[in-house]
């Protein structure tokens, strides 16, 4: 059991696995979303006239969207119930998925982007919170397993979409896969856990800031992001021009990095019962830093390819532990303690492409990489003072 798990009630067996898949479905519906909003981009771009400058200022209100929400989404979460909270985000969020696809013009796509990043930034954390109330009353964990079902949403909503995109124009394309991921969202949120503070733990005598302890979390989490964006967004092009790889091949680094990521997640659930949080978050930045190294000393892109496949290894679990680390704070604190290490990973994901891409103007793309290389043996650094959340040995 977590630490959070004694104030929380006791749900029967039957209850909590209904709760785990219901809680699994979320994530898929969150990933879901970004890979059909993922597919319509260069729909928008072309609709709208939008210069690569501009859309790229445009795609940025979607994450300022999110932060700015994900910052009193821990107190709404705390005062309401992470499941009274996914169930308006998710809604809210399948409901505006549509909206980049109606809009007229830049000022209305900028607002819609606003408004869905906003949404999914609430869902965010409030599926988290609830995913680490479902670990709590299974007494085992799953978070692994959850962020993988995201990343397979991601992939389906990007997959679904574009084959769509064939037989349907983009606004029925868009609307179709709002309504499907709609109504998976309406079936699973009955079996969702009916967890909610106690009286007790929603009186704090006053505002709630965050421990050194959480903010370490949300540190950790920040490094672990701005790794997997610069290998995401950055790979391909380190291949094609470092490496000479032909645009076929130049690709090759990113799918193999997004395949390890699911793989490992849905394996880390096994591993943490097996070794611990804290061995998952010192192997996996060390494995992450060898796999970029290596990528640095290869010489073809194939090779360089698979160590990127190594690094998307060891990347997978670090975020699902940290994450389900903050979810051992206690009813009273967990809800905002992972609104403020998600919030700190969304710095992250909005840091780090920029400070790659001038040190990689400055020196070169083999630079910025080893600058993430250092990135995650400082994970690896800092893990030891996790400990007290993470959990120091196997559970």
């Amino acid at each position: 059991m977590t630490a959070s798990s004694s104030a929380l009630q006791t749900f029967a067996p039957a209850v909590a696995g209904r709760a785990r898949w219901a809680v699994t479905a979320l994530f898929f519906i969150h990933g879901g979303v970004f890979g059909t909003w993922a597919a319509q981009i260069p729909l928008v771009k072309d609709r709208l006239g939008l210069s690569p400058e501009v859309l790229g200022t445009a795609l940025l209100c979607l994450a300022i969207g999110a932060l700015a929400a994900m910052t009193g989404a821990g107190a709404l979460s705390h005062r309401v119930g992470s499941a009274t909270l996914v169930r308006i985000s998710g809604v809210l969020f399948c409901l505006f998925l549509p909206l980049p696809a109606l809009v007229p013009g830049l000022g209305t796509l900028v607002a819609a982007l606003f408004l869905l990043g906003a949404a999914g930034g609430v869902m965010d954390v409030a599926m988290n919170t609830h995913g680490a109330q479902v670990e709590s009353a299974l007494g085992r964990p799953i978070m692994s397993s959850l962020h993988g079902m995201w990343s397979l949403g991601g992939l389906a909503g990007a997959g679904a979409g574009g084959a769509l995109l064939t037989v349907l124009p983009p606004l029925a394309q868009v609307t179709v896969m709002a309504g499907f991921l709609l109504a998976v969202l309406l079936v699973a949120q009955a079996w969702l856990l009916p967890v909610r503070s106690t009286p007790a733990a929603r009186d704090t005598g006053g505002p709630w800031r965050p421990g050194p302890g959480t903010v370490l979390l949300g540190v950790l989490t920040m490094l672990a992001f701005m790794s997997e964006g610069a290998v995401l967004d950055w790979s391909a092009i380190y291949l094609r021009d470092e490496l000479g790889g032909m645009a076929g091949l130049a690709g090759l680094g990113f799918a193999a990095f997004c395949g390890t990521m699911a793989l490992g997640r849905f394996l880390g659930d096994g591993l943490r019962r097996r070794y611990g949080g804290l061995t998952l978050l010192r192997a996996g930045g060390l494995l992450a830093a060898a796999g970029l190294g290596l990528a640095l000393l290869m010489p073809h892109p194939v090779p360089a390819a698979a160590a990127f496949a190594i690094a998307g290894l060891g990347l997978s679990n670090v975020v699902p532990v940290l994450l389900s680390a903050a979810g051992r704070r206690g009813p009273a604190e967990a809800p905002r303690a992972i609104a403020t290490v998600a919030t700190l990973g969304y710095v992250g994901v909005l840091v780090g492409p920029a400070l790659f891409g001038y040190v990689a103007g400055w020196l070169s793309i083999a630079a910025a990489f080893a600058m993430i290389a250092v990135l995650c043996v400082t994970v690896t650094l800092l893990a030891r003072a996790t400990a007290p959340w993470v959990g120091e040995s196997a559970s």
